[in-house]
């Protein structure tokens, strides 16, 4: 026979239902003092071993990943705020289902994986909280590595996000005399002013010099949201049927109540 002892029923029934191939030979039982999910008449080899690694892993991960973390940024990084902390949290998160293409993550899943191997072996009774505990020794440094790389990518959302206050201010308080432009996505995204003129790249560098912005000095000039920053319109109206366009859903977030969306056959000038 082979026990795991739980202090935590959520825990318990999380680890539980994940022993699928084998679940006809396990067991739950509540006590007093805990919850425990038995493997009975068969010793934890084969199959068994298998699933109880998986579903080890899984409640690991579920269950103390991210409280883990949380105390590497609260004591090793020394971050307080709750706001701050959640958000790291939830790249983390992130991090988990679809990290960051180019970015070196330490392997933390394939050492805990591992740990729980060489753990369980030769073992009949397992204390949860306890191999939770050594698990999480055992990848302390990689941990602290992993939490540092989100912090970074914090930091870079955070600076990403203050460029997009500061191209937002821009737009609702620059008055650049430009009242309303017309942006059509027709393979590319292509400007134009009210009179039905398209806009060119020396006209944008024009209104960037004639109206400075340390925000968009820098800025590419063949960026699509580039002319959009530089002339600053009272009013922009974007004419597109693709739903889901980065560009022009970053547009829509800096300058707010003053664009609208409308389907290209809407559009009021002769195409091409």
């Amino acid at each position: 026979m082979f026990c795991i002892h739980f202090s935590n029923r959520t825990e318990a029934i999380l680890f539980y239902n994940a022993i699928v191939s084998e679940q006809k030979l396990w067991i739950f039982k509540e006590h007093k003092d805990g919850f425990d999910v038995k493997l009975m008449n068969a010793s934890l080899s084969g199959a068994a071993y298998v699933e109880a690694i998986r579903a080890f892993l899984q409640v690991i991960r579920k269950r103390k990943m991210l409280g883990w973390m949380e105390g590497v940024l609260k004591h090793r990084y020394y971050y307080e705020d709750a706001q701050e902390v959640q958000r790291m949290l939830e790249i983390g998160q992130d991090f988990e289902d679809k990290p960051p293409a180019g970015l070196q993550l330490p392997p933390i899943y394939h050492y805990l994986r591992a740990f729980i191997q060489d753990y369980l072996i030769a073992r009949s009774y397992v204390e949860f909280d306890e191999l939770s505990a050594a698990c999480l020794q055992s990848v302390h440094e990689s941990l602290i590595e992993y939490t540092g790389k989100i912090i970074d990518e914090y930091k870079q959302e955070e600076s990403y996000q203050l460029l997009v206050d500061s191209w937002r201010h821009r737009v609702h308080h620059k008055d650049t005399g430009v009242q309303l432009l017309h942006l059509l996505d027709d393979g590319r995204l292509i400007y134009y002013h009210d009179e039905g003129n398209s806009i060119s790249e020396s006209e944008t560098r024009l209104y960037m010099k004639q109206y400075p912005d340390d925000c968009i000095a820098h800025l590419p000039i063949e960026w699509p949201v580039t002319p959009a920053l530089a002339h600053a319109p009272d009013e922009l109206i974007i004419y597109s049927d693709e739903t889901d366009h980065s560009n022009l859903e970053l547009l829509m977030n800096i300058f707010e109540e003053k664009a609208s969306w409308r389907p290209k056959s809407q559009f009021p000038f002769k195409m091409g």
